[in-house]
């Protein structure tokens, strides 16, 4: 069961994060929202992976909280569909189509998993390793599994809905995350999710090279359209703001 520790009202909410250089564990209060709590639990080797958790999961600090929610979250690749054309079937049939190379070194349909995003009508596809969920599992069996693309969808959705336009407004406004290794856009036309993707970039030309070329793909309009940052340096700023005069944080 989630609940476990101390009999305090105060509930609190744990979070998993699962990327390439290992796992972050995060407690935080349902009550303010704030973060109460971090480690982290790196992994050299891949196959590693399974080991350091079920450690990290031991650690006695856990038992001092009431957990009212537990989340998996993979820092991994992903594809959005609309959510009239999902079809769980199709999940690993997707992922192919995306990302061929990757797919194609053993993944099973087992490992894929799905998260709906209501507020945009669409479905994010992700994988995560299915004995990382099951060590979680034996924990906490109500664990949830979801991804931190759909996280930052739903995230940026929410900034949207409090900049409404109108109808027949021809403004866009673009998202964007910026993290070590890769960033992510998300774009809305008239309240509506346009685009949704990721793009790996260690490196501001990188960075500024792929957004511009994401800008130019969608056709966006660089004295009209709005692009958002988010983690970005000051220095990164300054630059983008040279091709697009709407930038804002």
């Amino acid at each position: 069961m989630l609940a476990t520790g101390s009999n305090s009202l105060t509930g609190y909410r744990l979070s998993i994060r699962f990327g390439a250089d290992g796992f972050s564990f995060s407690v935080g209060s349902t009550l303010d929202g704030s973060v109460v709590q971090t480690d982290r639990f790196p992994v050299s080797e891949p196959t590693a992976a399974a080991d350091v958790l079920r450690q990290a999961l031991q650690k006695p600090y856990l038992m001092d909280y009431r957990f009212q929610s537990v989340e998996l979250v993979a820092d991994t690749l992903t594809t959005i569909v609309p959510l009239e054309h999902f079809s769980k079937g199709d999940m690993l049939a997707y992922y192919r189509l995306c990302f061929p190379s990757m797919v194609n070194g053993g993944w099973s349909m087992a490992d894929m998993q799905y998260q709906i995003l209501s507020p945009v009508e669409a479905v994010m596809i992700f994988r995560l390793d299915q004995s990382l969920l099951r060590i979680v599992q034996e924990c906490y069996p109500d664990v949830k599994a979801c991804c931190t693309d759909a996280q930052l969808v739903e995230h940026f959705a929410a900034l949207q809905e409090k900049r409404p336009v109108p109808e027949n407004a021809e403004r866009r406004d673009a998202y964007v995350s910026f993290g070590k290794e890769r960033f992510f856009v998300a774009v809305f036309h008239r309240n509506k999710l346009q685009y949704a993707g990721s793009q790996a970039a260690d490196n501001d030309s990188d960075r500024i090279f792929l957004l511009l070329g994401i800008w130019k793909a969608l056709d966006m309009n660089a004295q009209r359209d709005a692009c958002h940052l988010e983690g970005a340096s000051k220095e990164l700023q300054q630059t983008i703001g040279e091709y697009i005069l709407n930038v804002e944080n």
